[in-house]
């Protein structure tokens, strides 16, 4: 169980191996079994696959609930061949709508999620449709497409579904106008069983899984089962699994997003670290780093020397400030701590002479 939201449980399925292998032509199964391992540590219910990563991904970890997606209908034969126990299979409505009767009879025994666009969610309710999917198991409905947030008319729809289907009710929302971690965070408040995401999900028009799964604990106040101090290294991991290296500013995982150098940040930082973080650094592994350089005020030197445990008292902090200008001017970077270090003790021989 990832997460509980009104003491209502929320399924979170992650398709981050899914789109990484259909971007790749080799994949480290080495690789890929340690980024799933440490997604269920995050908290990840269910991993989405398909033919290519059973195809380029040896012995996927057994312990983990998995969904296999049928891209094309001649992809039943994996089912046959791999032997797994997949929760569902996920078919696009309109493979459905042209199946003969055997494969029909074929996937009679097998749990299927229905996955239709947001636009045509009318035409998977007309009455000769709800008749082919009345004769299979349909365990879940997926709503995909979904590109803005209807503030009125999405619990309805959900509810709808549900009722029609008499089946649970998954949204995977699309990034299109960079809406896609909102969407699905409302989307679960709005009734939704469960939401498809993928860990930097963005590049792959998807909602970004990290994102997701902190809003829901940060602002929805859900209950989270999962670890979040693991997504340090899952980002890590991601990165060697996937071969992109991730936005220095990236939300929640970008490397960059904790460090600040401006004197007001840093001085607002130390009095109530609420005024600029939504959530401790900490909660997800990582570490605040205050970075001293050409737009460091007093405060922020006064702080950092602090923090490496360097005396000041018989030194100038404005001759250290000035110093530290020059030198970040200089090298057009910030001051490391070693340089910092030295600027110090360059100024307290001045004084001692």
């Amino acid at each position: 169980m990832s997460i509980v939201l009104r003491n209502s449980r929320k399924i979170i399925i992650d398709r981050s191996l899914l789109e990484v292998t259909n971007k790749l032509k080799e994949i480290n199964s080495d690789v890929s079994r340690e980024f799933l391992m440490l997604l269920k540590d995050l908290g990840v219910d269910i991993i989405e696959i398909n033919d290519v990563v059973l195809n380029k991904v040896k012995n996927l970890p057994e312990n983990l609930d998995y969904i296999y997606r049928i891209d094309n209908i001649s992809n039943l034969h994996f089912i046959d061949r791999y032997k797994m126990n997949f929760k569902c299979l996920v078919i696009d409505y309109k493979e459905l709508l042209n199946l003969n009767k055997e494969i029909l009879n074929r996937l009679r025994n097998s749990r299927i999620m229905i996955e239709v666009d947001i636009k045509a969610i009318d035409q998977l309710c007309l009455e000769k449709n709800i008749e082919i999917f009345n004769k299979l198991d349909v365990e879940c409905v997926r709503i995909k497409g979904v590109i803005k947030y209807d503030i009125y008319g999405l619990d309805r729809l959900i509810e709808n579904i549900r009722r029609y289907f008499s089946s649970n009710v998954d949204l995977c929302a699309d990034s299109g106008f960079y809406m896609a971690t909102a969407i699905s965070i409302e989307a679960c408040m709005d009734g939704a069983d469960s939401i498809t995401a993928a860990f930097n999900g963005q590049i792959y028009g998807l909602a970004a899984l990290e994102e997701v799964i902190l809003g829901l604990k940060v602002i929805k106040n859900g209950k989270l089962s999962g670890d979040l101090k693991v997504i340090k290294k899952l980002t890590k991991v991601y990165e060697k699994l996937s071969y992109e290296k991730i936005y220095c500013m990236k939300p929640v995982i970008g490397e960059d997003i904790f460090k600040c150098e401006s004197g007001i940040h840093v001085d607002g930082m130390e009095k109530d670290p609420n005024t600029y973080e939504p959530y401790n650094p900490y909660d997800i592994g990582s570490i605040r780093t205050v970075y001293i350089g050409k737009h460091s005020g007093k405060k922020s030197v006064m702080i950092k020397l602090k923090k490496l445990n360097i005396d000041y008292r018989n030194i100038n902090v404005n001759e250290i400030l000035k110093k530290v200008r020059e030198t970040s001017i200089k090298l057009n970077r910030n001051v490391f701590d070693d340089e910092l270090i030295q600027i110090c003790n360059d100024l307290k021989d001045t004084c001692l002479k």
